[in-house]
Formats: structure tokens, sequence, C-alpha cells
């Protein structure tokens, strides 16, 4: 009976809201600025590549929890591959040719971008929250506007309910998200939290599912939720978890998950996660047609200690009941 209240007070203390946490979110000349109690949490940077995407992420112990590279490159630990994946952001490598997953590369022939239309909402106190219009911009034309909400609810300890929301609206003509793997809203931990990196050294970190995969075995697995956790470059263990709401399209999503450090819930990719199981390349197509916006909800949980530490289940419990 002690034991069980003892775990019970453990788990309290542990995720339980603090007390009046101040959220201020404010806008800069180069990004959208968000604070907890006076010290930074992230940023939404607008003009520093031709995406955005948050960065840095501040972690539990005060700690970047996100790869660094290549907005700082020769940080101890990382992997200077994939300079597209920045952070956190939300992408796709095909639609209808166009690639914004790596939009400095000119694929196809295509120059594209990303870009700040309009801030619809920006509000701070014991929550906050940011509503912002782009424009997916190809050759000059737009595309695709996406209205994305992002919504902060500070947790005790250092930890994070982040929401990522994101409506996406064909612009023009009829849009296809073709069938890919590189895509949807995707997190590059930090090079600590990495399983290994890609030349096989052993790392420290762990990826695991709802489904209970592990490390590689949770690529291409279709899931409620996923978490990378590992160690922070203090050391101490933390996670960044991502949940999949039900009402999403083709929930539970794919995950495109990477031992070097890389996880995105991509609901494009069936094609490319399925194929030994006999899917052909372009089951994962969605055409997203003018009038109709296809709205994607996601949570990320940022928090101390392992999933069971966490209760990372539960946490994706309660946000599916919403």
């Amino acid at each position: 009976m002690k034991t069980g209240l003892a775990s019970f007070l453990a788990i309290f203390f542990l995720l339980a809201p603090p007390a009046l946490a101040d959220v201020k979110v404010t806008q800069k000349d180069d990004c959208f600025r968000v604070e907890v109690d006076g010290k930074l949490f992230t940023e939404w940077q607008m003009k520093a590549w031709a995406a955005p995407y948050l960065y840095p992420v501040i972690g539990p112990n005060g700690e970047n929890i996100t790869r660094h590279y290549p907005m700082k490159a020769g940080v101890p630990g990382e992997q200077n591959d994939h300079p597209h994946h920045r952070s956190i952001r939300f992408s796709h490598r095909d639609v209808d040719g166009m690639s914004f997953w790596s939009p400095d590369s000119k694929q196809n022939g295509h120059t594209t971008s990303i870009e700040l239309d309009k801030v619809e909402k920006m509000t701070s106190g014991e929550t906050g929250e940011l509503i912002l219009w782009h424009n997916w911009i190809c050759d000059g034309e737009t595309v695709i506007r996406d209205k994305t909400r992002f919504h902060f609810t500070p947790l005790k300890n250092g930890q994070m309910l982040l929401d990522y929301d994101i409506e996406l609206h064909a612009v023009g003509e009829n849009r296809t998200f073709k069938d890919q793997k590189d895509g949807g809203l995707g997190v590059r931990v930090a090079g600590s939290m990495k399983v290994e990196d890609r030349k096989t050294k052993e790392g420290k970190g762990t990826i695991l599912n709802s489904n209970g995969d592990k490390n590689a075995e949770s690529w291409g697995k279709r899931a409620e939720w996923a978490d990378y956790f590992g160690p922070d470059p203090s050391g101490k263990t933390v996670g960044i978890a991502m949940f999949d709401h039900p009402d999403n399209l083709r929930h539970p999503t794919h995950w495109h998950a990477r031992t070097y450090g890389l996880i995105t819930a991509n609901r494009f990719g069936k094609g490319h996660f399925e194929g030994r199981n006999g899917a052909k390349k372009g089951d994962g197509d969605y055409t997203l047609k003018v009038g109709k916006p296809l709205l994607l909800r996601h949570r990320l949980y940022i928090h101390n200690g392992t999933p069971d530490d966490a209760d990372v289940a539960g946490f994706y419990k309660k946000y599916a009941a919403e």
C-alpha cells in the first residue's frame, strides 16, 4: 500500500502543472519567441532558411534537445547530414513534383519556399498560443496555404505540452501529396539522444511506439504515438513524444523513424512503408482539393525520464479524448 502511494505521489509531482506559469509569446524581426517564466523555450525561425522551423527547443534541464546542425556546426556528438532536418518542422518531399522537404535544393528544377503570410493570433498567459498563415511557394506561385497553430502548456519540472496543428489549403487547383517516406511533422533530436549514428556507432537513445516496437523495428510502422528518448547534453534522460490525434487522416499514422535521430509522423508514405506487405507506389497519395482543407493535429510531449516514467501512454489517452 505504501509502495503504491509512493508511486502515485512520484507521478503526481513529476507531471502536475506548475503554479501560474508565465508564457510569453512575442514577435521579433526574424522569429517568434516563446519564453516560460522569463526563460527561452523555443523560437519559430522565419528568415534563417527557405522554410520556417522551431529552434532551439529547450528541454526540462535547460538543454537544447533537438539537433543544432546546420544552424550551429561542430557540436560534439552531432552528425552533419541532411541539412534539411531542421529541428522541428512540417513538410513534404513531393507535392506534384515540388519539394518542400528540402526547399533550398531546387529539385526537379523548381525553386520552393514556405513563407509567413500573416499572424492570426498571438496570446500569452498561463499558456501561450500562436496561429500563423504561411504560403507554400513554387517558382514564384503560391500553391498551398497553411494555417499553423502552436499551443504551449508548461508542466512541472520544465516539461511541456506543445500542440502543433496544421491546416492545409490547396490554391489555384487540386494538389497531390505523392507517396513518399520523406514528409510530415518531423523532429531531429539532439545528437546525444540518437540510437546510433549513420556509421552504426551505438548511441544511448531509444525509439518506442505505442505498440511496443523499438528502434529500427519502429520504422514504417503505424502507431498512435512514438517517443524518442535518451540523455540530453547534460546526461539526464529526456524524451520527445509525438502524438497523432485520432481525428487525423489515416490514423494511426506511419512513422518514418530513423535510429540516427529523425522521427516523422507521415501519413503519405504507405507505398514506401508497406511495400513488403503488398502496398504499391502511389497507395499513399493524397489529393488536397480546392475548398476542402486538411487539418492534421499533433501534440509533442517534452518530458523527463522514460515513457513509463512520464506516463506517455496516459497523456496520449487524455489527448485522444480532446
